[in-house]
């Protein structure tokens, strides 16, 4: 049994990703970094060949959370059956080339799942980016897992409805957010390499400064105003006349 006081066996062993000190946040071996300090500070990264489950509602900034990961990439990123139209302008606004995004619109959910699944596995992808129908099953997420690790890219799997994330699917990494008046807020409850992490922010006013004020004028309009006080009514004493 090797001797684990010794210095140079410690090493050695994290230099193999065999053990990690407990005061670090781990970086994971296959991750990719993620462009902004907080997600890579408390969770290393994201993953660089694998799965991850986006729990989010609609348009709070989830694409924009996950687009500085992929800015470095020289393959191509597919979105397959995104709920918005991509344009030119967004991906040149957020110095990423035009020429390495494609967007698939699939008629049904088995197409759908086959243009992911090749897109994933055929080696050419840096990342692949789809809406699943309610309807994705366990045995589904595990074939397009292996599929994404066979073509050393990153499956974003993005899941907008407000039903309770379902942790037992073989994801690398589950994604929680939620809209925050600076930016996003990230919790991850489970996964594949290391222990989950509550909430936390990112902040987005430095890169999109419009972004949040135009989320905390919404937010702050939508918010339901406390009524007027009403003035206190005064009853005029009466007074009998005499006959």
């Amino acid at each position: 049994m090797p001797n684990l006081e010794q210095p140079e066996m410690l090493e050695t062993l994290e230099q193999r990703h065999l053990i990690w000190r407990g005061r670090e946040t781990p970086t994971m071996p296959g991750t990719r970094a993620s462009g902004w300090a907080e997600v890579d500070q408390y969770l290393g990264g994201l993953p660089g060949a694998g799965a991850v489950a986006v729990h989010s509602p609609l348009a709070i900034g989830e694409i924009r959370l996950l687009w500085p990961s992929v800015q470095a990439g020289e393959r191509l990123s597919v979105m397959v059956n995104p709920p918005f139209q991509l344009s030119a302008e967004a991906l040149l606004a957020e110095q990423l080339t035009p020429e390495r995004w494609l967007v698939v619109r699939s008629g049904t959910d088995k197409d759908a799942l086959w243009s992911a699944e090749q897109s994933v596995k055929s080696g050419c992808c840096d990342s692949v980016w789809l809406w699943p129908s309610p309807s994705l099953s366990q045995a589904q997420v595990r074939r397009l897992q292996l599929a994404a690790r066979t073509g050393e890219a990153t499956l974003f799997l993005f899941f907008t409805d407000s039903r309770t994330p379902n942790l037992s699917w073989p994801v690398d990494m589950h994604l929680v957010l939620a809209p925050h008046p600076d930016g996003v807020r990230v919790s991850v409850p489970r996964r594949r390499q290391g222990r989950p992490v509550g909430a936390f922010s990112v902040a987005m006013t430095a890169r999109w400064p419009e972004l949040c004020a135009t989320y905390t004028e919404k937010h702050r309009a939508a918010m339901p105003k406390a009524p007027m006080p009403k003035a206190p009514i005064q009853k005029t004493p009466m007074h009998r006349t005499a006959v």
